[in-house]
């Protein structure tokens, strides 16, 4: 009696689920995010680094507000590629149309 190895490991998922295509998709998702945290943690050094040498309080708003609005400006454009990764990866999953 033989068995499908796939359906064994992962009952219930569809057979696109293990495709190469969807494989490479998660794995841009989680570069692009690992890549944006790291940019991240670039600007919290920076603008850490920014406050510790302010010299009056205009200049501490001036370094807090630029840091706002980077943040902003990223998460922004890190929304918008999240969702064009999430769709490419979503479309890869798709089953090729049956014909009749």
């Amino acid at each position: 009696m033989t068995t499908n190895k796939k359906a064994q490991t992962m009952p219930g998922l569809p057979a696109a689920w293990f495709s190469m295509d969807a494989v490479e998709k998660l794995g841009d998702i989680g570069a692009e995010f690992m890549g944006f945290l790291a940019a991240r943690i670039q600007e919290d050094v920076k603008t850490q680094h920014a406050l510790l040498h302010c010299k009056d309080p205009v200049e501490l708003r001036k370094v807090q507000e630029e840091f706002l609005q980077t943040a902003v400006d990223q998460y922004s454009a890190q929304a918008g590629r999240m969702t064009e990764l999430t769709n490419a990866f979503l479309a890869s999953m798709m089953l090729p149309p049956v014909d009749d």
